[in-house]
């Protein structure tokens, strides 16, 4: 290479590198594991069952491909049959010969040491998962009526306003959790966000309210079909609610007059942060198969 070869090779690369420190990467939220969508074999929710324990498996009361094409039938599968069903099988065999084991969920969860890491985990998995799948059905969605309609117009601003303040929680969600929406006493609602596997109903997490509605936010719930557009998945979530159902939680309760005060956000990103929550950890293992999606 002559001395004019070696200049114009320099100039090149010179500009190559200049070019290089302007360009812009776009920064996506990757899964730490493969998010790989399971074989179907054509089965029903009603054909799986937990091991023998405490606790039985929720059972799905419509087919995977029913909230499509909301929601793919392999996300379901996975969902349903690959994280919800393990967690119950845990659940049934961490609560063995513990003061848990003649408590309901709900109990467990009131009365929880937060020194039991296992407990917390599959309870908390538990719970937050057969709220989310009772909340959701084929044929729903649309908007809400009646006193939680209003109650969301008061506190939100309007129905749009609080899927769109709903949406930007879960898009700034860090990591794995849960988005909720909850009410206090006098009927107010609020979002917030919970990691990992923690749930509102834990003891000593600060949060108070009931909850009405939930959001998984762990990417086996929404990255097969959705990848890193946590925004769209949490916007067609809303398509698949069972507004039903939520009404009647909120109903179910009755609501003490409001004191008068200057109005809080209805929106808080609390990430239920008085008590540590324990590491994320994948679904634990099923059939001595180490499960992949977490």
């Amino acid at each position: 290479m002559n001395k004019k070869q070696l200049l114009y090779s320099s100039i090149i690369l010179s500009a190559l590198v200049s070019c290089k420190k302007d360009t812009l990467v776009e920064v996506v939220d990757v899964p730490a594991t493969p998010i790989v969508a399971i074989e179907q074999k054509g089965g029903k929710p009603s054909d799986l069952k937990a091991v023998e324990g405490a606790f039985e498996l929720y059972v799905l009361p419509f087919d995977y491909k029913a909230l499509e094409p909301n929601i793919d039938a392999a996300t379901m599968e996975l969902h349903y049959s690959k994280h919800l069903l393990p967690n119950v099988n845990a659940l049934n065999k961490a609560v063995v010969g513990t003061k848990y084991e003649v408590m309901d969920l709900e109990t467990i969860l009131r009365n929880l040491n937060f020194s039991d890491t296992d407990i917390r985990n599959y309870a908390g998995a538990v719970y937050n998962h057969n709220f989310y799948f009772e909340s959701i059905a084929p044929k729903t969605g649309g908007q809400p009526e009646g006193d939680l309609l209003e109650a969301i117009e008061r506190d939100f601003g309007s129905y749009d306003e609080f899927i769109r303040q709903f949406a930007d929680v879960s898009v700034k969600l860090n990591g794995s959790g849960w988005i909720w929406l909850l009410s206090d006493k006098y009927g107010r609602l609020r979002i917030i966000t919970a990691p990992n596997n923690d749930s509102p109903q834990m003891k000593g997490l600060g949060i108070t309210g009931i909850p009405l509605l939930c959001l998984d936010m762990w990417e086996h719930a929404y990255y097969l079909k959705f990848q890193s557009k946590k925004r769209e998945y949490a916007n067609t979530f809303f398509s698949v609610v069972n507004w039903d159902k939520i009404e009647g939680r909120y109903g179910a309760f009755s609501k003490l007059s409001a004191p008068v005060a200057a109005p809080a956000s209805a929106v808080t990103t609390q990430s239920i942060e008085t008590i540590p929550a324990p590491a994320e950890k994948p679904a634990p293992e099923e059939d001595k198969e180490k499960d992949e999606f977490n």
